[in-house]
């Protein structure tokens, strides 16, 4: 357990350790709660809405092109790799 003190602005530090551990950048947002009385930040991806919308109506359109030759398991495998894809382009 790491002990950090809350500076000015009301900001803490997250331990280097910690934080690459949770394989964050400068930059990512995390997500603030209070949970029986302690401070919760969990990992969150921000994504465009408009690009999200963009890629899904992509993959909508792929699996529509090939729907008859692919098996249900294809097309979900497409869909996971797509939600991987736009997963690791955060």
């Amino acid at each position: 357990m790491e002990l950090v003190k809350a500076g000015r602005s009301r900001q803490v530090t997250i331990p280097k350790q910690i934080f690459d551990s949770l394989g964050l950048k400068e930059g990512d947002y995390v997500q603030v709660e209070v949970e029986e009385g302690r401070i919760v930040l969990t990992p969150v991806a921000v994504i465009n809405k408009e690009r999200a919308k963009s890629d899904f109506f992509q993959l909508v359109q792929r699996v529509r092109t090939n729907a008859e030759s692919l098996t249900e398991e294809e097309i979900e495998e497409e869909i996971r790799e797509a939600l991987e894809e736009s997963r690791r382009d955060k």
